[in-house]
Formats: C-alpha cells, structure tokens, sequence
C-alpha cells in the first residue's frame, strides 16, 4: 500500500470512528493555579492563573457544555444515558495546596464540579515535590554541583531549562520510594528546606476534609508515592492503588471511588487491581475528547494548556 492510499484509508477510518463513537465531553487535566507562573518550562507547563481558569470556565459555558462530576460522568456512560449536550469537567493531579486557595472558590463563584487526585505521600513527606525545590535552586544559582560532582551551568533560562531536563532523565528510572532520597542526597550541600517546601505545596488534611465536605469537590486517588505503576511487581501496585484509597477515605469519612494513572502508566495488573478496589473510573493523562464506547478505567482526557 503506498502511502497516499494509507493516508486517506486512516483518514477514513478517523471519520468512521468518530461517527460510531460520538463525542460525549471533556474532562479537562490540570495541575496546579497560580498567580505567577514558573520560569521554567516544564513547571510552566503544569500551571495556569486564576484568570484563565476563570475564562476556561466561561467559555465551556458560553458553548453550552454541561458542567458534571466524574459520578456523573460514570452514571452516563454505564446507564447509557445522555445529558442532552456535551459535559465539561475540571481533574486536577497530585494534590497542591493552590487548587484550595485559588481554583475552589472560582468554582464555588460558578457551581462548577470538579475531582482533585491526591498523592497521599506529598502529605507526610513520603514523596518530595522535587521539581519546585529544583525550580527554586535554579533560580537562586549560576551553577548546581550535585554530590556525586555533576556540575551544571545554569547562568541564563535556556541552561536552567536544560539542567531541570537533564536532572528530570536522570530520576526518571529512579524508583518512587528511593527518588527522594536521592534527590535530597544530590542537594545536600545545599541546606535546602525540603521537607517545608512540600508542605507548603501540598494540600493539608484540614484543606482535604473541607473540600471533601462540598459536594462540588470530589476526593479522588492518585497513588501513595506516584510511580509509574507499569513498573511495579503486583502486590507493589495493590498497595499503592488500594493504600492511597483507603488513606484518603479515613480522612474524608466517605469511599473513594475514581483514580488517575501517574504518568498516565499502567498495565493489565493495575486494571484488574482498580476493580478488586472498588473503584469506579480512572482516567489516562493523555488523549483528547471522551467518546462512546470508552473503558471505565481508561477514560481520556484533554490537558490544558495556558
């Protein structure tokens, strides 16, 4: 098959499945709501400001989406039913502290639901949020010298950006329970508040009770340590997926029954652990709009982008 024939039969075969699988929403990927964004790139990446989720909101509204929670959203697609129009609803990942402060009460300002996924170890200091510590360190030097004697030069903002991306390879084969070890230990000379800086990104216990207390707001899990699940034996995925669910429901005092992937990574043993759990939904960090005939525990999602 040459290859103009092999573009327009994939082209069909978009077309046919778009029309077998209609289009029934968006639920939309986010991360964190800041006032000022990072300098860096890929912190940059997983911010927006208050103004633009505030716009985001309007213009769903303006086009007539209807704003659900991801109950809704698995009551639609297992009972067949329809909301009469495409739905609309807002996932934030890992569990920062801002989407209490500044994203919840736009959301109360609109009555718009969404879930927030929650990495129980940022709460007690199991997992380090490592990118913002190294976003700090950039910024406050011209040159980072790790422990093992890694030099980095970091004089303008294309050197930070290639630091934070060569320091990001390097921990990704790292494992979740030694990651931020390592890190502290690369940073040691440093004296760099680590355990203060997660805490102050990560939302409390008080922040999580309250949200979970508005019915605007769903508690959702997302891990204890936040690794790429594909990774980890059985009973390492069973403790990760069904710990950080039954963590959060002792806080909140109701069952948590929606997940997110990290890293949108999984295989066919964190599914069938998903169902032994008692949950209802999990989505992917990738993908585009949510179509007919979508996998409960592999529903897709749209990032947005500022």
């Amino acid at each position: 098959m040459n290859l103009s024939i092999k573009k327009g039969y994939n082209k069909v075969k978009r077309k046919i499945y778009k029309i077998s699988h209609p289009h029934l929403g968006d639920i939309l990927m986010l991360h964190r709501v800041v006032s000022n964004r990072s300098s860096l790139a890929d912190n940059r990446s997983l911010e927006i400001t208050p103004e633009f989720l505030e716009q985001t909101i309007l213009k769903y509204k303006y086009l007539g989406y209807r704003f659900v929670s991801l109950d809704n959203i698995y009551e639609q697609i297992s009972k067949k039913k329809s909301f009469g129009s495409k739905f609309v609803t807002f996932t934030f990942d890992d569990g920062y502290s801002d989407n209490f402060e500044l994203a919840y009460p736009i959301f109360k300002k609109y009555d718009c639901p969404f879930a927030i996924y929650v990495t129980t170890g940022f709460m007690d200091n199991r997992v380090c949020t490592w990118w913002y510590a190294l976003d700090e360190l950039l910024c406050k030097h011209k040159v980072l010298q790790l422990s093992d004697g890694t030099v980095y030069n970091c004089r303008n903002i294309d050197e930070k950006n290639q630091t934070f991306e060569d320091i990001r390879a390097r921990l990704f084969n790292t494992s979740s329970m030694e990651l931020k070890k390592t890190f502290e230990e690369w940073f040691s000379a440093y004296d760099y508040p680590f355990e203060q800086q997660t805490k102050k990104l990560a939302l409390s216990v008080e922040q999580i009770l309250t949200l979970s207390q508005d019915n605007l707001c769903t508690i959702a899990a997302h891990t204890e340590t936040h690794p790429r699940l594909s990774v980890l034996d059985y009973d390492r995925q069973y403790h990760e997926i069904c710990g950080s669910k039954k963590y959060l429901e002792q806080i909140i005092g109701k069952e948590v029954v929606h997940f997110s992937y990290p890293f949108g990574d999984f295989n066919c043993n964190s599914v069938q652990i998903l169902g032994l759990c008692g949950y209802k939904t999990s989505t992917l960090n990738f993908g585009d709009d949510v179509r007919k005939g979508q996998s409960f525990y592999m529903l897709t999602r749209k990032f947005l982008y500022h």
